[in-house]
């Protein structure tokens, strides 16, 4: 994340919250955050670059509980998060398990993404009940309804 990155994020969040420089400068306070309208224009502007509890603040203010979406960072669900800590607690052994598994999931999910994007749209066609009509013999009526009631049988 860029110095200009945090420095627009910032500006955008005090424009959309409708606040002034001055009343920033002035809920800043309220956490112990002392600086000037002139500071937190240059942190706007990317001049000069705030400390994480001003950042914190800053975010508290403008009501922004997750910047990281901001910066386009996925969040983690507290699921996904016990996940991590329990891998965190494996041994080579099992982290070498839970990697070939999850490798080889998203390769699966991979081909079935491609497989799906590549299929192509077939028409019904018309239902038939052989292959071909039997040229070797004398077809009777009894063995053409005998042959029909079989492809018809749905337990065939």
């Amino acid at each position: 994340m860029t110095r200009q990155t945090i420095s627009s994020f910032l500006k955008q969040l005090r424009k959309t919250s409708g606040f002034s420089a001055n009343e920033v400068v002035n809920k800043l306070q309220k956490y112990d955050i002392d600086i000037s309208a002139k500071t937190l224009y240059g942190y706007e502007s990317g001049l000069s670059m705030l400390n994480a509890d001003a950042f914190v603040a800053l975010c508290r203010i403008y009501k922004c509980d997750n910047p990281m979406d901001m910066f386009g960072t996925p969040s983690i669900s507290s699921k996904e998060y016990n996940l991590v800590e329990k891998y965190r607690t494996l041994d080579t052994h099992g982290k070498d398990m839970v990697n070939t598994v999850l490798n080889k999931e998203a390769e699966r999910m991979t081909e079935l993404e491609t497989s799906q994007a590549t299929v192509i749209d077939i028409q019904p066609h018309l239902e038939v009940n052989a292959a071909h009509a039997r040229t070797d013999i004398d077809v009777t009526d009894e063995m053409i309804k005998h042959d029909d009631d079989i492809m018809d049988d749905d337990d065939f």
